[in-house]
């Protein structure tokens, strides 16, 4: 198997996965119904994934790719960074507060007491990988003079990242609130943003939509 076929049976078996634990949840999930769902042979299936962690750790880590890559475009040189933060809203919330990381973040929950993989992943990505990169963000605007010289990066990006998402994480996971669409995506990003830039000296009107 070339590895375009493989990267396509992996995303195949990944789906499957994900539909089994929306349906039955995290627990009565198990790697002989993923293979089952997936048309897979559990040689293929243990041989990829030790276990149904692993298997969800790898899909947590390529949601988070996405996130990642734009926040990496928005740093390199000739990227405005306020276009950058601009755009980085709607991107965050929706991989984090969307349905699939709703399920995502239930089965965290559930794993937490078993095993604690998922909930690793989960910080690895959001605080390990993304948090980060969002702080270089904040840096590039305060070097590009963009926001006020006595900010400081981490101070700004936990602004932004509370008022982004305010308490919905956890009403979503208690099921009081549901999943963002669109419409509350933009409300969110656009609130965010504004309020950042007026906190830390940037003038809103320089993103041009």
């Amino acid at each position: 198997m070339n590895e375009n076929d493989r990267s396509d049976r992996r995303a195949q078996i990944e789906a499957a996965a994900f539909d089994l634990l929306k349906e039955l949840g995290y627990r009565k999930t198990s790697m002989l119904l993923i293979a089952k769902r997936a048309q897979a042979s559990n040689q293929t299936l243990y041989a990829w994934y030790r276990n149904k962690q692993e298997l969800f750790r790898g899909i947590i880590e390529e949601n988070g790719r996405v996130v990642r890559e734009q926040l990496e475009l928005g740093l390199r040189e000739g990227h405005d960074p306020l276009q950058a933060l601009a755009e980085l809203g709607p991107t965050l919330l929706r991989f984090t507060t969307d349905q699939h990381a709703i399920i995502m973040n239930r089965a965290a929950v559930i794993d937490a007491a078993e095993t604690g993989v998922l909930a690793q992943a989960i910080d690895d990505v959001g605080r390990g990988s993304i948090y980060p990169l969002i702080c270089a963000l904040m840096a590039r605007l305060v070097q590009t003079q963009t926001f006020a010289p006595d900010v400081l990066p981490d101070d700004a990006a936990q602004t932004y990242v509370a008022l982004l998402f305010g308490e919905a994480q956890l009403r979503q996971a208690l099921g009081r609130m549901p999943p963002c669409d669109e419409t509350e995506i933009g409300r969110r990003s656009e609130r965010a943003f504004a309020l950042t830039c007026k906190l830390y000296g940037a003038a809103p009107g320089r993103h041009s939509s």
